[in-house]
């Protein structure tokens, strides 16, 4: 079927059942990057003023407090959470 054919009902229906895969698929995200973050671990996550460099200083179920190298402490969604790897 065609989405030009949908009635009202069948395309609210779509929606939710689309809306629902995109929360189910974010969550997993979250998920895998919870998993392989640690205390004191370097990351970075796109702020208001560019991006952010810090460590892991706590760890919570949907976000993160990352203390950046200006020893400012930002609490962040782990969604914006980018692991990085030491060198």
């Amino acid at each position: 079927m065609r989405i030009d054919d949908m009635s009202l009902d069948q395309l609210l229906a779509l929606n939710d059942l689309i809306c629902r895969r995109i929360d189910e698929l974010q969550a997993r995200q979250e998920m895998e990057v919870l998993s392989r973050l640690t205390l004191g671990q370097a990351v970075s996550f796109e702020g208001r003023e560019g991006q952010v460099f810090g460590r892991v200083i706590k760890i919570n179920r949907k976000t993160v407090l990352v203390q950046s190298e200006d020893n400012r402490q930002w609490k962040v969604a782990v969604a914006l959470i980018q692991p990085l790897r030491d060198v």
